[in-house]
């Protein structure tokens, strides 16, 4: 008779334990933390407010070592509002005013308006372009490893 009891015990159990994760199902679990896009390690690399990843690219923004060594590898596209946003605008809005007043240096001459530019600070070299993708301008920024 124990045997019994203790037997319907478990089973018991075990549709209650059924009973909640069948419940569980239907819930759509909460997305995936983007663990390769961590912006706020890049303070003295600013990314404009509102843009997105390009979609169907990898994109890679971490940092290891206390900071040391960082990887950046991104290409954000303006939000479909800024269709009339030029390449070279955008150049000048987001990245050649910017990156100066962040310590970063010009490699090379040419204008802030320039589509494609090289920048230095410390032993890490930046190489920003922009050009219009599927009529949105999309800037991309690529941390040179030292």
């Amino acid at each position: 008779m124990l045997h019994f009891r203790l037997l319907a015990l478990v089973i018991l159990g075990l549709a209650v334990l059924a009973g909640c994760s069948s419940s569980a199902r239907g819930e759509a679990p909460a997305p995936p933390r983007p663990v390769g896009l961590r912006w706020e390690l890049f303070p003295d690399i600013p990314m404009p407010a509102g843009w997105l990843p390009l979609a169907g690219e990898d994109h890679v923004a971490i940092a290891i070592a206390n900071g040391e060594v960082r990887r950046l590898r991104v290409a954000l596209q303006a939000p479909p509002g800024r269709a009339d946003l030029e390449p070279g605008d955008a150049m000048l809005r987001y990245v050649g005013s910017v990156l100066g007043e962040e310590g970063w240096t010009r490699i090379g001459e040419g204008r802030n308006a320039d589509t494609t530019q090289r920048w230095r600070k410390g032993a890490e070299e930046l190489e920003v372009s922009a050009k219009r993708i599927d009529g949105l301008t999309t800037i991309r920024w690529r941390l040179a490893v030292p």
